[in-house]
């Protein structure tokens, strides 16, 4: 079953594209708009030449799409699913209400022990 292998392979690249937190920010910035450099270095905080890196992995693993208009270049995303495939994985990184019930009470354990009563 190569074609299974050839998925796999497909989907680990881009799951390596999408593992840089700059660039997750820069999907979710461009899903419902075109956005130029100038304003994803403005919305994000990072410099300017850290967004045009970014942007460049993007484009070359064919996720963003860009537009010119005389001087100015404006990103998109080729498939604009994306942005909210991305977000819909938030379920995945939020502890259920055992291991937060969990994790409270070793905390409180840990600060009877080490007697910080604050």
């Amino acid at each position: 079953m190569p074609y299974k292998a050839l998925i796999s392979t497909e989907l680990a690249r881009l799951f390596s594209v999408l593992s840089n937190q700059n660039r997750i920010s820069i999907v979710e910035e461009i899903s419902h708009d075109e956005v130029c450099v100038n304003t994803l270095q403005e919305r994000l905080g990072i410099s300017h030449s850290a967004v045009s890196q970014q942007l460049a992995v993007l484009r070359t693993n064919r996720l963003v799409v860009e537009r010119r208009e005389g001087r100015k270049v404006f990103y998109h995303l080729k498939y604009p699913e994306l942005a909210a495939w991305i977000l819909s994985g938030s379920k995945f990184i939020c502890p259920d209400q055992q291991d937060m019930q969990k994790l409270t009470s070793a905390i409180q354990q840990a600060k009877e022990l080490w007697g910080d009563n604050r």
